[in-house]
């Protein structure tokens, strides 16, 4: 794996290199390297196409399973370390995968970490449905849960083809969407997470969560902004600089979701969601005919940015 990571760490070398030579000569000023080499919308909508094929990913469906194979089958390839942590909790069995990106620096691995995650798991059941019949359905979910993994899975493209200042990342929850059924909490598997891994302490992070419908809408959520403010300004900035319309400047809501467990233990954590909440919300409308490229692409950018441009100003 060493050698794979120098070879990135050359590739990009050289690129800069050129970038900066290119740039000084059109009087242009340089690409950044998430400008060079951007975050792809239409990649990221093939993984909430291939996702929703496997049907419901609730326990009890063959979904489920083939979802978690196809994000550990497209992460072994990709990234430094993944580890799959199983648990055990309320009645309920749950997989939390944790795929790690080294600095591109060796010396710089132990030193920063950034947390990108999102939950992998869909709601077993359709209760805002207009129709009664279906309420007790399972939802789809490409809004709801396969559009925070497909933006996570296309930053790991990203990441495979050039790490970044930091570590990266990328935690995918269970059992995220099992909230208000049988007394049953939300965000059950993040807080499993934070309970394993005390010793985890990134120094910043952010939960992708229903981030491509045509018209998304996301404001500054309110837990974040209790929390984690500077961290949300700087997220913000990069949206204004980059003109994502999807990015508001007024505050949200408080939402109750997987950054809370992070926030709560001290952690500066965000949250990206749609607010308010689409009419697709925990329906058998949540398809992905409703998915914007456009969207995912704004939100996957912004976020590109973000994380390969640590150490540096914002």
């Amino acid at each position: 794996m060493m050698s794979k990571v120098f070879r990135s760490v050359t590739r990009f070398s050289m690129t800069a290199a050129l970038a900066v030579l290119s740039a000084l000569g059109s009087g242009q000023p340089p690409k950044t390297i998430a400008e060079q080499q951007p975050f792809d919308g239409q990649l990221a909508l093939q993984h909430i196409a291939q996702q929703v094929s496997f049907g419901p990913r609730a326990a009890g469906y063959e979904g489920k399973q083939k979802t978690l194979d196809y994000i550990q089958q497209l992460l072994q390839s990709q990234a430094d370390k993944l580890v799959v942590q199983q648990f055990q909790t309320q009645g309920l069995r749950g997989n939390n995968l944790w795929a790690s990106f080294y600095a591109a620096d060796p010396k710089l691995r132990g030193q920063s970490r950034i947390m990108l995650a999102a939950h992998w798991d869909t709601r077993p059941i359709a209760e805002r449905d207009k129709l009664a019949s279906k309420r007790s359905q399972p939802v789809i979910g490409a809004n709801d849960g396969a559009s925070g993994v497909a933006v996570l899975l296309e930053i790991a493209r990203l990441l495979s083809n050039q790490r970044a200042p930091v570590t990266v990342d990328l935690v995918f929850f269970d059992l995220e969407d099992m909230g208000n059924i049988d007394d049953l909490p939300f965000s059950i598997g993040a807080t499993e997470f934070v309970r394993q891994n005390r010793f985890y302490r990134p120094a910043a992070g952010v939960v992708v969560d229903m981030v491509c419908d045509r018209d998304l809408v996301i404001p500054q959520e309110r837990f974040s902004r209790d929390g984690a403010r500077d961290l949300q300004d700087q997220i913000w900035r990069i949206a204004q600089s980059q003109g994502a319309e999807a990015f508001k400047p007024h505050k949200g809501s408080y939402i109750e979701d997987d950054h809370l467990p992070f926030l709560r233990a001290g952690l500066k954590v965000v949250n990206l969601i749609h607010w308010p909440f689409p009419k697709s919300w925990h329906t058998s409308g949540d398809t992905i005919d409703r998915c914007s490229a456009d969207s995912l692409q704004q939100v996957g950018r912004v976020i590109s940015e973000f994380i390969y441009r640590q150490g540096e100003p914002l």
